[in-house]
């Protein structure tokens, strides 16, 4: 009766384990699955970023081209207005009596 009742709680003990092992297989494998998912998102944002870093490149260089012209702008100005008020001095019919 001995021999029965142990070889009745290793068959127990037996299924008992099968069933955790299946449970951490299960859990692995949905794991692994989410590690997948999370590699393919980390693919697409370092692609994404990739793609903002070379547009803000891009945005920095007509930043700066932008800035020279009107920089060019104000030289242009301020040298037509040096030159209208000259001319407006040199011209005695345009002054005010």
């Amino acid at each position: 009766m001995k021999e029965t009742r142990g070889r009745s709680e290793a068959k127990m003990e037996s299924s008992s384990l099968d069933e955790v092992l299946d449970a951490v297989e299960s859990r692995l494998e949905s794991l692994v699955e989410v590690v997948k998912g999370l590699s393919g998102e980390n693919a697409r944002l370092k692609a994404e970023l990739a793609s903002a870093r070379e547009a803000s490149e891009k945005n920095v260089g007509v930043a700066a081209a932008l800035q020279k012209h009107e920089a060019d702008r104000a030289a242009v100005r301020a040298r037509i207005e040096g030159l209208l008020k000259t001319l407006e001095e040199s011209n005695p019919t345009s002054r005010p009596a």
